[in-house]
């Protein structure tokens, strides 16, 4: 065991990767850092999507963490179990065993995204296998339906839409028009007039009644009905809504700091947890009770906070305090396409500044930039 005092991040998608990184970087000569991860591998949700039309893009958005320290941090691969005050356990013998005690704790976990949104697999094969078996079903398929209109499920239409024309794309939302009631008017009617252009078709106002035992891997024909009687054949299914926050295991550490209603981490502007003797213990990303869309460019400012946070109270200064900014959302349609609302006065662009900043290259290289990684085609 290592004489410096531990710093534990729970979690290694975007915000973990963030923070763990940046506290390396500033604390490395004082501090463990120690990312606690379950998968052998980053899964580029972001990217995650073009896998179900482009053969062999699942190399790109499936990136070892092997390189992700420059200064001896540790990557343990490891599901956490319990929280306790000053103490994790995980259900894996790591080389620092399973009770792996802390000064500061980092809770990253996020939450369960669809497939092709996330891979459910815990190692690189397993998750290749998940992602060809979809791209299959994919090319055979001849009528996909998409359930929900917000980014992911517009993103994934327009993956499928723009490379295979004659297949037939139902995308079905319950609100009356993509998005929400968040997102300007523009940007919702210029994504929309986009996938109808590539003949998807756009159901609004109505919800899919599912089937008691669900509807498996989404991967085999089935009718589905929604709340006003449409009845819907598909040969593929992908569901895009309804993403759950990763919070069971924080129950352990404390039930009251979860919200009932929303399973959300309650935490101050700090990023702190919401209760005086948690100080030492902060959370990012999708699990926190922060009023904001649920976005990874989003997690990565509360790395930057927490970071600093954490910094501050080493050096008994005082504390940063998170604050939400406007929305800003660019959503690709295809590599070419696609439309996107800018962080400065709600202002609305089309496909030339969304394919330039995302569409192309739904930010691969980036990203395994930030995990330390160089891709070899």
């Amino acid at each position: 065991m290592s004489a410096k005092t531990n710093i534990v991040v729970v979690g290694g998608g975007y915000g973990g990767i963030a923070v763990a990184t940046k506290l390396e970087l500033a604390l490395h000569k004082t501090h463990q850092i120690i990312l606690i991860e379950r998968k052998t591998h980053f899964y580029h949700a972001i990217g995650g999507l073009r896998t179900v039309v482009e053969d062999g893009f699942e190399n790109k958005v499936i990136i070892p963490y092997d390189n992700l320290f420059k200064h001896g941090g540790k990557v343990l691969h490891a599901a956490v179990t319990t929280i306790h005050k000053n103490e994790i356990i995980v259900d894996t013998e790591t080389e620092l065993g399973t009770h792996i005690p802390f000064k500061y704790l980092i809770i990253a976990t996020g939450s369960n995204q669809s497939k092709p949104a996330r891979m459910t697999a815990d190692n690189k094969e397993e998750g290749i296998a998940e992602i060809i078996a979809q791209r299959e079903a994919v090319k055979n398929a001849n009528k996909i339906l998409i359930i929900g209109g917000g980014p992911v499920g517009i993103e994934l239409a327009g993956e499928i839409a723009s490379v295979y024309q004659k297949k037939e794309v139902t995308l079905i939302h319950s609100e009356n028009h993509l998005l929400t009631d968040k997102f300007p008017k523009k940007l919702t009617d210029s994504l929309a007039k986009q996938l109808r252009e590539l003949n998807v078709k756009l159901i609004f106002g109505e919800k899919v009644i599912f089937p008691s035992s669900g509807i498996g891997d989404g991967l085999s024909p089935l009718t589905l009905e929604t709340d006003k009687g449409t009845q819907i054949y598909s040969d593929v299914q992908f569901v895009a809504f309804g993403a759950k926050p990763n919070t069971e295991v924080i129950k352990t550490l404390d039930e009251s700091i979860i919200e009932q209603n929303t399973t959300l981490v309650k935490v101050k502007p700090t990023l702190q947890l919401e209760h005086d003797d948690y100080a030492h213990i902060f959370a990012l990303g999708d699990i926190t009770n922060i009023k904001e869309t649920k976005l990874a460019y989003r997690a990565n400012l509360h790395a930057d906070v927490i970071s600093k946070n954490i910094i501050a109270l080493i050096n008994n200064k005082k504390l940063a305090e998170y604050s939400p900014g406007p929305e800003a959302m660019l959503v690709p349609i295809g590599k070419d396409k696609g439309a996107t609302v800018l962080p400065i006065g709600n202002m609305v662009v089309g496909s030339f500044i969304t394919k330039n900043l995302k569409g192309k290259t739904l930010l691969v290289d980036k990203t395994w930039k930030s995990l330390n990684a160089k891709f070899v085609a």
